[in-house]
């Protein structure tokens, strides 16, 4: 018998139990549903990667055509796959490289870009922006664009060795478009950032190029031999010392112009120029003495 006492007791106890057993069985119920949709999800990633492997291995028998149809079979198949962008990033690689198709290696490649940004992850991002600037530099001829790329490469980059390369070809992009003084900065800026950097004595040459080709000779002349007395193992130093003693022969100085050419006729590749130089100079001194 139960008292009077233990009767609110018990009708407690009835409706706890109640709720655990309903609580119990939506546990069960979200815990399937889980199980179904990892299932789903696990099967999906499973045939995505399948698509990748046959994919991977048409690309391996140089079957472009078909792993790229391949690649786009898991981007519109499996578009929520771990692996998507990994498909867009040889999808584009693929339509640059072997399919002549710049304009869809762009657009897969901004996708690699958009979609690891949203997933906070950087597995092919500073390889797509890689790609992206030499499509559109040496593909599509749009150098800003291209200036735009190497320029989030140097952002996002922890590689110093692939920032100044990014930052030397910012500045031949500069030149090409005719703005030479910007492409000083940009190869000034590579050589106080490293000078002891391979890149550093290229853009030294690359600078002096800019005052030799506008006939600004004493501006060349000054960076020629800052290049080959800082750098003289450097392979652009031969060459800077010929450019150097050009300039000083268009500026009328024959006596340093002469000192140059005759350090170089052992040392220049094709010495033939350098000796005929040599020949013309010392003609015409024999001429004024």
């Amino acid at each position: 018998m139960i008292s009077a006492d233990q009767g609110p007791f018990i009708g407690i106890w009835h409706r706890v139990s109640r709720v655990f057993k309903i609580l119990t069985w939506l546990s069960l119920a979200v815990g399937l549903v889980l199980l179904v949709v990892w299932g789903t999800w696990s099967r999906e990633e499973w045939m995505a990667k399948r698509n990748m492997s046959i994919a991977e291995t048409k690309w391996q028998q140089d079957d472009y055509i078909g792993a790229i149809r391949d690649y786009e079979v898991v981007i519109h198949t499996y578009p929520q796959s771990r692996i998507v962008s990994e498909a867009y990033y040889w999808k584009g690689v693929g339509s640059f490289l072997y399919l002549d198709d710049p304009e869809s290696a762009v657009a897969a490649l901004k996708k690699v870009i958009q979609l690891e940004a949203t997933r906070g992850v950087s597995e092919y991002d500073l390889s797509a922006q890689q790609y992206l600037a030499e499509i559109y530099d040496k593909a599509l001829n749009q150098p800003t664009k291209a200036i735009l790329a190497y320029e989030e490469i140097m952002y996002k980059s922890h590689d110093e060795n692939q920032i100044l390369e990014s930052r030397y070809k910012i500045g031949e992009l500069y030149y090409r478009m005719g703005d030479m003084v910007q492409a000083r900065v940009e190869w000034d800026l590579l050589v106080e950032k490293n000078p002891t950097s391979p890149w550093a004595p290229a853009a030294l040459y690359r600078k002096a190029g800019t005052y030799f080709v506008t006939g600004a000779c004493d501006d060349a002349i000054a960076v020629y031999q800052s290049l080959y007395t800082e750098y003289p193992e450097n392979e652009n130093s031969i060459y800077a010392k010929f450019r150097a003693a050009n300039c000083l022969e268009m500026n009328h100085q024959p006596t340093e112009a002469m000192k140059l050419y005759q350090e170089l006729v052992d040392t220049y590749p094709d010495p033939e120029p350098i000796r005929q130089k040599i020949n013309i100079l010392s003609q015409k001194r024999h001429q004024t003495s």
